[in-house]
């Protein structure tokens, strides 16, 4: 029987490419700004000091974005000494509920951060190199929680479509 187009599957790979476009040109430009900033340091004995504020934002960035890649690619760290030694319905089960739980736990986060940007617009505040307004410096916070979930959400729906399929194959919860 061949595999159906899941819709979860479309959107990972829609994920994939904008993480991995982004996450290349933006290191690319941390690279660059630091290159700049060093040889102009040295060079011309000339530092901008809003090179070093962009390029602590930058780095928050790659930060966050590197964290949701890990979701994607299973690199994060994980605690699966109870779940090896569980029988394999249970650890199917517990693996899924993980990913929701996760899930759920990064929406959160992105609805208090989210919150806190809002206050922090309000405030008014800008960076002191820049000038730059400060809740666009926290963005990637409540961006990166979504893009987290989203990839936990998937996770999740992708170990159920593989569980009922065992199911259906006769390799399910009766067997271990």
């Amino acid at each position: 029987m061949a595999a159906r187009k899941l819709p979860w599957r479309r959107l990972s790979r829609i994920l994939d490419r904008a993480e991995n476009a982004v996450l290349v040109w933006t290191i690319l430009g941390l690279a660059l700004i630091g290159f700049i900033q060093v040889v102009s340091r040295y060079l011309f004995n000339y530092s901008f000091t809003w090179y070093e504020e962009l390029g602590r934002f930058l780095a928050v960035f790659v930060a966050f974005l590197g964290a949701a890649i890990g979701v994607k690619t299973g690199s994060h760290f994980s605690m699966d000494l109870a779940v090896s030694h569980l029988a394999r319905p249970w650890q199917e089960i517990l693996r899924v509920s993980v990913a929701f739980l996760s899930s759920f736990f990064f929406l959160l986060i992105a609805w208090y951060a989210w919150k806190t940007i809002l206050r922090l617009h309000g405030f008014g505040n800008t960076s002191p190199a820049m000038g730059i307004p400060m809740y666009l410096a926290y963005l990637p916070i409540p961006i990166f929680s979504l893009v987290i979930a989203t990839r936990y959400l998937l996770s999740g729906c992708s170990q159920i479509t593989s569980l009922n399929q065992d199911i259906a194959d006769g390799e399910g919860p009766s067997r271990q």
